[in-house]
């Protein structure tokens, strides 16, 4: 835990190394959504077709979360490379003709029990990530068509510092709008490394529920609306 802890302490000193901005002219928009609810997130068995499933529900939520944004621009959406995830926005992205970007970073993590940090100095690249014929209109890679493989909580925690950094060196001082479709225990952690705090899974994330974070003056950001 002692190398994690340190590595933590090292990029977020790293992130908050740059300069103060304006929040009221500059200030970037992060509005964080779990995807929909998934047939794993039902049975509580997590094969890999319930994994990468919607449930009735699920689907029915993707349907209103589409509607719901309507209310929003967004300049850019990022999303893990999770079915459920390029699921739950896919109704938007198809309303709208926009095309997200797939984010590995983003991809679930941190859900063992055992927080044994010994394998968080670097990640190993996993499986290609494939997209079937009717989701590849609405998704691109900006970076890598990678997965990590997260073996540990340790290399769970890694990959989200990676993503937070990530959101910090692309859209920092931009004064942009960013969507991020994602999952319920990377979410919670990243919404607190962007805070700058220890990430540990205070936020319990709702399926399909629109969370805002805005970027301060400091270079963190600050919780703005939660499970809307």
């Amino acid at each position: 835990m002692l190398r994690i802890t340190l590595y933590f302490s090292f990029l977020t000193a790293l992130l908050l190394s740059a300069p103060a901005i304006s929040a009221a002219d500059n200030a970037v928009n992060l509005y964080y959504v779990r995807h929909a609810e998934s047939l794993g997130n039902v049975t509580h068995v997590h094969s890999w077709y319930n994994d990468r499933t919607l449930s009735d529900k699920g689907k029915q939520q993707a349907a209103d979360l589409a509607r719901k944004l309507d209310a929003y621009h967004f300049d850019h959406i990022i999303v893990s490379p999770k079915y459920r995830a390029l699921k739950t926005i896919l109704p938007y992205l198809k309303k709208h003709g926009m095309v997200a970007e797939i984010w590995p970073e983003l991809d679930e993590c941190c859900w063992q029990k055992s927080r044994d940090a010994s394998s968080a100095s670097r990640l190993s690249l996993g499986n290609r990530i494939e997209l079937d014929a009717d989701l590849k209109p609405y998704f691109t890679f900006s970076h890598s068509e990678y997965e990590y493989k997260t073996r540990s909580y340790g290399d769970g925690i890694f990959q989200l510092l990676k993503a937070s950094d990530l959101i910090k060196r692309r859209f920092a001082k931009s004064g942009k709008n960013i969507l991020a479709i994602g999952h319920y225990h990377a979410g919670s952690r990243i919404f607190e490394i962007l805070q700058g705090l220890e990430p540990d899974g205070r936020y319990k994330l709702r399926n399909a529920r629109i969370n805002h974070l805005k970027e301060a003056d400091d270079g963190n950001f600050r919780v703005v609306s939660f499970n809307q």
